[in-house]
This record gives structure tokens, C-alpha cells and sequence, in this order.
């Protein structure tokens, strides 16, 4: 996307007869700026989906219905070690900053990063459930 962004972009640039529908090269700079929260967001939402699956599997429950306590009973089931448990929240409130107004400030995660840390945390998953 970051490629596909940047191309239109500058084609847009050369060419504004390119740009079709309302659409400005304001906008394609907007979105370039949400690029990497919106990879966060999809991440994650990946993430819980898979943690929710793996409790319902493993315990034959429903899941807790709060994010912050799904993550903790997983770490604890699963002995999730203090730093991937740690980095898995931080992915949350991440992006619970970009999906909710909060007044609290929360330092951004690239893509990157983020994925890495919900692999972290996956790692402590048994490999089939």
C-alpha cells in the first residue's frame, strides 16, 4: 500500500487530471499519514479474533467480552512472559488511541513492531489447538 500510495501520489503531482471522483492530493496525503494505523488496527483486530478462538478452543468457554482481560487470561493460561504481555497491551492501547478520542497520550507503534509483538505473544500458543 505504502508503494501504491506514493506512486498515485506522485502521479498526482506531475498530473492532476489523475485524480477522479472529488478526490485531491490532500486526500492521498491523509491517507498516507493513516497508512501505518490502519495496518495497527487490522493487526490487531486479527490478533483478538485469534485470542478469542484459542479460549473458546482451549477452555470451551466464551471469552472474556474486555480485550485487557482476554490478553491477561491468555498470558496466564499460557505463562506469557512479563515483556510479550507487556508489548501485547501496548498494541492495545495503541490502538484503542487510534480507534476511540482518548485525552491520554499513547506513543505510536510502527506496523512493524506492532506485528512483532502479537507474534510474540502467539509464540506462547501451543502450534495447533
Amino acid at each position: 500500500m505504502r508503494l501504491a500510495i506514493d506512486r498515485h501520489w506522485a502521479a498526482a503531482h506531475r498530473d492532476p487530471t489523475v485524480l477522479t471522483g472529488g478526490l485531491k492530493l490532500h486526500d492521498i496525503e491523509i491517507a498516507s499519514e493513516h497508512l501505518q494505523g490502519t495496518y495497527v488496527i487490522r493487526n490487531f483486530a486479527e490478533f483478538e479474533a485469534a485470542l478469542r478462538l484459542f479460549w473458546r478452543t482451549a477452555r470451551g468457554t466464551d471469552p472474556p467480552g474486555r480485550t485487557r482481560d482476554l490478553i491477561d487470561g491468555v498470558a496466564a493460561t499460557r505463562r506469557v512472559p512479563n515483556g510479550a504481555h507487556t508489548n501485547a497491551h501496548a498494541v492495545r492501547e495503541y490502538r484503542n488511541a487510534l480507534v476511540h478520542v482518548r485525552e491520554e497520550e499513547v506513543d505510536p507503534i510502527p506496523i512493524a513492531a506492532a506485528r512483532g509483538h502479537v507474534c510474540r505473544f502467539f509464540a506462547f500458543l501451543p502450534p495447533t489447538w
